[in-house]
């Protein structure tokens, strides 16, 4: 009777671990399916719309991940009758066999979801040999989902040789920094990653070709004391003999006109280097200019998306905190014009604003602004300025027409 007992306890033990990786099973698979749904979107929105060919590792997981959750959910529809209706003794005389089969799915298709995570799904067919290829992002569903994509995009032409200048243009405040930076930094932390130098320019409207020789001799370590007495083009001609040799990434941001790089003594990216260089620019123009093989456009957010960025930033509790916010705190998302960099400020300098008052009066100076910054400043440093800086501070400002440049307003910002 005790050894009955004894087996009818571990029985029992098999049935109770066979049911929990039933349920394990269920929504890791309902996790893999939501997953490969997500993956076939972005594919086919690239297929459709930039007419490129999804890469074969992708295709691949795809193939692995659908066959993995159709074989998953025959499972499950066997198991679960069985357990709901047959008897207690044929469930449990079975039991041990079944969590096998069910571990072993499991691990299955936990295996195939850790693969299914992918930076960039797509590559040029190669159609229409050479020229620009387009790439546009507004059509991407969420704006941080964009970015990445945007920046994969990015980081799939550092690793491709049929590309070596590659133009990252849109309005001011869309993210192209913000998509430079996230590239750069993904290269310095792979040291494995290729590349001899890895070398960042800030260049900004009034262009310095002095200051970008500079820069570069600092990055490949140029330290000679006669660097000074230089003339440029003999500058020129050290870092060019340096970089040539070497395989670089040149990431060159806020290009406001055509940066004469041969004449900084920069190789031109080709086959045979294999060297990158990533600029950003406003200008489709400068893109032109550049001669980049690959020009990648960022767009502004719709307004649904916009709206649920800065609701993220200002917080839900915050806009709903009273029934007068939520109204206003719309007017002052539609003021940011759809630009991530002025949803995600304004959101975060609007979140401890509790009262409709305080909303007001960032709606009234959003709303007031005066548009005689010094230089083609857009709105979103205007808004950044606005909204960061303190309300009596600014109004004293601009009552006495102090007018800012881009480099005042990023101090201020910074400041703050």
């Amino acid at each position: 009777m005790g050894k009955d007992f004894k087996s009818m306890v571990t029985r029992c033990i098999y049935v109770g671990k066979d049911n929990d990786n039933a349920k394990k099973l269920k929504t890791i698979t309902e996790e893999l399916r939501d997953l490969h749904n997500s993956v076939m979107k972005r594919v086919k929105m690239y297929e459709d719309q930039q007419k490129l060919k999804r890469l074969e590792k992708v295709q691949v997981w795809l193939r692995q991940s659908d066959a993995a959750i159709k074989e998953a959910e025959e499972m499950l529809m066997m198991y679960m009758p069985s357990s709901a209706s047959n008897g207690s003794n044929v469930m449990m005389s079975s039991s041990h066999k079944i969590d096998k089969k069910i571990s072993k799915m499991l691990k299955e298709v936990q295996e195939i979801k850790s693969r299914g995570t992918f930076d960039v799904v797509v590559e040029n067919s190669g159609v229409g040999g050479g020229g620009s290829m387009m790439i546009s992002t507004v059509d991407i569903d969420d704006q941080t989902v964009g970015l990445e994509a945007v920046s994969g995009l990015v980081w799939r032409c550092l690793t491709v040789d049929n590309t070596g200048i590659i133009g990252l243009y849109g309005v001011e405040g869309v993210g192209k920094t913000t998509v430079l930076t996230q590239v750069n930094n993904r290269l310095l932390q792979h040291k494995s990653n290729g590349f001899d130098f890895v070398i960042w320019v800030f260049v900004s409207k009034n262009l310095n070709l002095e200051k970008i020789q500079d820069t570069i001799r600092e990055k490949i370590g140029f330290l000679d004391r006669s660097w000074t007495n230089k003339t440029e083009e003999e500058k020129a001609g050290k870092i060019f003999e340096i970089l040539s040799k070497k395989r670089f990434a040149l990431f060159l941001d806020d290009v406001w006109e055509k940066v004469d790089l041969v004449k900084a003594g920069v190789p031109p990216p080709d086959g045979q280097n294999r060297s990158k260089i990533v600029f950003t620019t406003c200008s489709d123009e400068v893109c032109r200019e550049m001669g980049t093989q690959t020009k990648i456009k960022m767009e502004k957010l719709s307004w649904e998306r916009a709206w649920d960025l800065f609701k993220k930033n200002a917080g839900e509790e915050t806009v709903k905190s009273h029934p007068d916010i939520a109204k206003v705190a719309q007017e002052v998302a539609a003021k940011c014009d759809g630009l991530p960099l002025a949803l995600v400020t304004i959101g975060r300098a609007m979140a401890s604003k509790k009262t409709p008052q305080e909303w007001r009066d960032a709606l009234y100076i959003l709303s007031n602004s005066p548009p005689n910054f010094s230089g083609p400043i857009l709105l979103t440093s205007n808004i950044l300025c606005l909204v960061l800086l303190h309300f009596k501070f600014l109004y004293k400002v601009f009552l006495t027409n102090i007018s800012f440049n881009r480099v005042t307003v990023l101090k201020l910002l910074d400041r703050n």
